[in-house]
C-alpha cells in the first residue's frame, strides 16, 4: 500500500543556525546537490575567498571549463547590500558563473538577475537559487531535506548560440581541449546522420536541435559518467512538465522500442525535464574509452530518437499549464524529421 503525505517547511535556522558557520560550510561539502540545481558540474573549493578586503562566501569552479565559479548566501529577503557584494566579488574573480542563495527574492532582484543575463557577456551566467527545509508530515523528529530550488537562470539556449570559446594553448584548460579533442572526433558522425551543424567546443555537452523550441537531443559528460538524453529546457517550466508528460504516460512504449533502460526524471524544483540513458563510469580524461564512448552516444540517440518518433515524435506544447498538453486549438503537434520517419519504419 502507498501511503500518501505531504512535505511541510522547516526553519533553515534550526537545520543551519547561522548563514556563515553553518549553511555555508555544509554547501562546500555538497557541491552535488548544487550542481543539480544548476545543470552544471561545480567543484566547490574553499569559503571565505578574499576579494581585495572583503570575502566571497564560496568560490569554485566549473568541471567542464575549469571558470570561476562564485556563491553568496543569504538568510532571509534578497537585499541591495548582497546583490553590490555579488557584482563586486565578480568584478575580483572573473567567473563565469554567479550564484546567489538566499530564502526569500524579492521581485525586484529577479528582475536585476534577468537583467544582467540579458545583457552583460553572453558566456557570464547568473543564477538564483532558493534555500529552504522540508520534512514530511508525520515524519520523526530530525528528519529533514535541503531544498534548492532554481529560481532564476540565463537562457543558454541563447547564449550558448553566441559564445566564442577560445580553444589551444593559452586559451583553454587541459581538461577544455580534452573535450574539444572528443567532440572533434563525435562532429564528423553526428554530421553524417544530419543531426548538427555545430563544431567541436571544450565543453562537456553536445546539443542537437529536436526540431521544437525549448528542447534538445544532448549528449555529455557527468560526474557518473556520460549521458544521453532529450532535453526540455523552454523559458517556461510549465510548458517542459507538459511535453514531458505526454512522453511519461507513453513511457513504457519507448521504452520497450528503445531496447534499454530510460529515466524519466522531471527534475523537481528545476524549469526543464529529460529523458535519459546513462553510461556509468567513463570520464573525459579516460581517452582509451573514448571510442566506446563515442559509440554509445551514437547508439543511444539513434535508438532514442527512432522510440520517441514512434510514438508521435516530441511534442510541441505552446500553450495551456503543466495539468494539460494541449496547445490553443485544442490540438497537440509534434516534431517529427524525415529522418526519423525513415528510421522508424
Amino acid at each position: 500500500m502507498i501511503s500518501l503525505t505531504r512535505l511541510q517547511p522547516v526553519v533553515v535556522t534550526s537545520v543551519w543556525p547561522t548563514e556563515a558557520h553553518h549553511f555555508t560550510p555544509w554547501l562546500l561539502q555538497n557541491a552535488e546537490l548544487l550542481s543539480e540545481v544548476l545543470g552544471l558540474d561545480v567543484e566547490l573549493e574553499s569559503r571565505e575567498y578574499k576579494v581585495g578586503k572583503f570575502s566571497l562566501d564560496i568560490i569554485g569552479r566549473e568541471v567542464a571549463t575549469g571558470a570561476p565559479v562564485i556563491i553568496e548566501n543569504q538568510y532571509g529577503w534578497t537585499d541591495h547590500v548582497h546583490l553590490g557584494q555579488i557584482l563586486t566579488y565578480a568584478g575580483g574573480t572573473k567567473p563565469s558563473t554567479i550564484v546567489w542563495v538566499a530564502e526569500v527574492f524579492r521581485e525586484e532582484h529577479r528582475a536585476a538577475l534577468d537583467w544582467l543575463n540579458a545583457h552583460t557577456d553572453p558566456t557570464i551566467r547568473f543564477f538564483g537559487v532558493r534555500l529552504a527545509a522540508v520534512t514530511l508530515v508525520g515524519a520523526p523528529a530530525g528528519l529533514v531535506a535541503p531544498s534548492l530550488e532554481l529560481v532564476v537562470k540565463p537562457n543558454d539556449w541563447e547564449k550558448e548560440a553566441s559564445v566564442k570559446i577560445s580553444a589551444g594553448p593559452g586559451g583553454s584548460t587541459p581538461t577544455q581541449e580534452l573535450y574539444r579533442q572528443f567532440w572533434s572526433q563525435f562532429e564528423p558522425l553526428a554530421k553524417q546522420r544530419g543531426w548538427t551543424n555545430a563544431s567541436a567546443l571544450p565543453q562537456n555537452w553536445w546539443s542537437m536541435p529536436a526540431g521544437v523550441t525549448g528542447a534538445a537531443w544532448t549528449v555529455s559528460y557527468s560526474r557518473f559518467g556520460c549521458r544521453s538524453e532529450l532535453f526540455f529546457d523552454h523559458p517556461d517550466p510549465a510548458i517542459n512538465l507538459a511535453r514531458w508528460r505526454v512522453l511519461y504516460e507513453r513511457r513504457d512504449e519507448i521504452i520497450a522500442a528503445f531496447g534499454g533502460e530510460l529515466g524519466f526524471d522531471e527534475l523537481p524544483g528545476a524549469k526543464g525535464c529529460r529523458i535519459e540513458a546513462r553510461l556509468e563510469g567513463p570520464q573525459i580524461s579516460d581517452r582509451p574509452r573514448w571510442p566506446e564512448v563515442i559509440d554509445w552516444m551514437l547508439d543511444t540517440q539513434t535508438r532514442l530518437r527512432r522510440a520517441i518518433a514512434l510514438v508521435g515524435g516530441v511534442p510541441d506544447v505552446t500553450a495551456g499549464s503543466a495539468g494539460s498538453s494541449d496547445t490553443d486549438d485544442g490540438t497537440l503537434h509534434y516534431a517529427v524529421t524525415d529522418a526519423e520517419i525513415r528510421a522508424a519504419g
